[in-house]
């Protein structure tokens, strides 16, 4: 006998068969043991799922003669002999993509007035009727509303939008559901299973389910297609992978695990890799963003995540902004990457955007769990002149909790003549110098900080302990500010906290998440307190212009703005600049700093 494909094979021959479509198969057994038959059924849903399939059992079923007690057709009786050899007279299946046109459905009509020649009911299946023209529906109209007591229609659509409303009043409707993953990857298995066909790992099976998008057809077809790439029935990552046209697993965590860790040339390696080995740019973006979803979802159970010991140390302080911030950017970019001119190149920079975000956002206020340079060797001098600092300047515990920075001096260069001395020397010794000038500023005020029994009970204090305990919070807190005081009293601790429109994200996430609740707990752990109490408000655009308010992290860039601006201004008076300037003749357009 010819090879017959797992589509064909493992057709449902039996309402119990037919997976997933439980709301349909229930209710034809139901008519069928009532006897209660509708005169015409139009079923409706995407391609693969069953509808043929059920249309036919229930016919069989209807002729059965000898029917079994859940309405089930015998498959002994004459009725279902004749419909198994394909010849029968009284059920008629018509391609309705083939004879549509108004002659097919009046020879269809005149038809219907034969009876059957045993048995009940004459059945018509019609698929894929939404093909049929506006004058062929108009023709059957009248028919399918009133035909004959021996006649039945079953009409199997994949547009139901294409018919025309006075058809559907005329029908019982029934909408098939697509199959989900989990009903797709059991569904595998169990044919699998029979057909002694095994699997490298069970995570191919979940892809092979992906990639069959609900139709249980479409599934087994692509399983077809795999198997006629492997070898004794063997399903790898390396056959799935030629195969489908898909990348591969380890593939994709790698250049995910890359990204998350700042590997750019990774990233690019990994994608080159991938292209060369013809997988479509198209399958790479999706898989991508479904193995970051995954992440996201099991973000708080890292040990069921085949990952890399950094990447799961990078997930497990990452905060969430970061990573949601990932998936959002990675979607968008994607989206429009893949119409570009260059999609290839174009996915590989956004690769590296997101792998180089640290340096990409810097200063933008999102909170990173990635370092935005690599921290480089100090020479010997430096490091004596930092050892040396550091005796001069020993800060307290409480300093580094709040984020004390050790601040690298430098000796300036000496023992060279004005004449040797190159306009790039001078400026870099300038920048020496006002950093140097900008440390001793930073560590005046850093020894000027309270004691740590004044600063047990005030807010910054909190700030900084709820930093130290929970990052992800903190980072979002950071996207508001404070509206009034602390009020702390002997039992009780309250805390007004305002955002604005730009920060309605994070408001909301406090708000309706846990993070009030965890913000509260810390709040009478750490003031000692037995209430505790902060109230996040909301602030529409008008009320933050009213209260001019502004979030600490636009604070924050406020400040590194005017930072900015105040080293400009001292560049340009410096004397080489404006030695420059009288010998081109006009002033410099632009002094540009590179921040620290």
């Amino acid at each position: 006998m010819a090879y017959q494909v797992l589509s064909r094979k493992w057709r449902p021959k039996k309402f119990q068969d037919v997976v997933g479509q439980e709301h349909v198969t229930r209710s034809f057994q139901n008519v069928i043991l009532k006897d209660k038959p509708g005169h015409a059924y139009v079923l409706t849903g995407t391609r693969g799922i069953g509808k043929t399939s059920v249309a036919r059992i229930f016919a069989k079923s209807l002729r059965c003669i000898n029917r079994e007690q859940d309405a089930n057709p015998c498959n002994n009786c004459e009725g279902c002999k004749e419909f198994e050899s394909g010849s029968s007279m009284n059920v008629l299946e018509i391609d309705g993509a083939s004879n549509n046109s108004v002659d097919d459905i009046r020879d269809l009509v005149n038809n219907v007035q034969t009876l059957p020649t045993f048995g009940k009911y004459k059945i018509y299946i019609i698929d894929e009727v939404h093909m049929l023209s506006t004058s062929a529906f108009n023709a059957l109209l009248k028919t399918l509303e009133e035909p004959p007591a021996h006649s039945l229609f079953l009409l199997a659509t994949t547009e139901p939008h294409k018919l025309l409303d006075t058809v559907l009043s005329r029908c019982i409707r029934f909408d098939f559901r697509n199959a989900s993953v989990e009903t797709l990857t059991s569904h595998i298995k169990k044919v699998a299973a029979k057909e002694g066909i095994t699997f490298e790992d069970e995570k191919l099976i979940s892809i092979l389910a992906n990639q069959g998008q609900g139709s249980f057809r479409d599934t087994l077809s692509l399983m077809d297609q795999v198997l006629s790439f492997s070898e004794d029935n063997m399903i790898t990552e390396e056959v799935m992978s030629l195969a489908l046209g898909l990348a591969k697993i380890s593939s994709i965590r790698n250049l995910c695990e890359y990204l998350l860790l700042g590997n750019a040339k990774g990233c690019s390696d990994t994608l080159k890799t991938m292209l060369y080995e013809n997988v479509s740019i198209e399958n790479i973006t999706h898989d991508v963003l479904d193995f970051i979803y995954d992440l996201i979802t099991e973000i708080d159970n890292l040990e069921s995540l085949n990952l890399n010991k950094e990447a799961k140390a990078y997930l497990a302080n990452a905060t969430i902004d970061e990573v949601f911030w990932i998936f959002e950017s990675l979607s968008k970019d994607f989206s429009w990457a893949i119409g570009s001119l260059i999609p290839e190149k174009t996915i590989n920079i956004i690769l590296q955007k997101h792998a180089r975000r640290a340096q990409v956002l810097k200063g933008t206020g999102l909170s990173l769990s990635i370092p935005s340079t690599s921290p480089l060797p100090l020479s010997i001098e430096e490091e004596d002149n930092k050892e040396s600092l550091k005796k001069k300047v020993t800060p307290t515990s409480d300093q580094e909790e709040n984020g004390f920075q050790e601040i690298q001096a430098k000796e300036p260069v000496k023992n060279k003549t004005k004449e040797s001395t190159t306009i790039d020397e001078e400026i870099n010794s300038q920048k020496k110098e006002n950093k140097e000038e900008a440390a001793v500023e930073e560590i005046k005020v850093e020894i000027k900080a309270e004691p740590e029994a004044l600063l047990e009970k005030t807010w910054p204090a909190f700030e900084s302990f709820l930093k130290k305990e929970i990052p992800a919070i903190f980072a979002e807190l950071e996207q508001g500010n404070a509206l009034d005081s602390l009020v702390l009293g002997s039992e009780k601790a309250v805390m007004k906290y305002g955002f604005s429109e730009e920060a309605k994200l994070f408001y909301e996430h406090l708000v309706t998440g846990e993070g009030k609740e965890k913000i509260e707990g810390l709040m009478r752990t750490f003031f000692k307190v037995s209430e505790a109490q902060i109230n996040l408000t909301y602030l529409d655009t008008e009320a933050a212009e009213e209260e001019k308010f502004l979030s600490k992290s636009d604070i924050r860039e406020k400040e590194r703005q005017i930072s900015i601006e105040n080293k400009e201004k001292r560049l340009r008076k410096h004397p080489v600049i404006q030695e420059a300037e009288k010998l081109f003749g006009k002033p410099i357009d632009r002094v540009k700093v590179k921040e620290e």
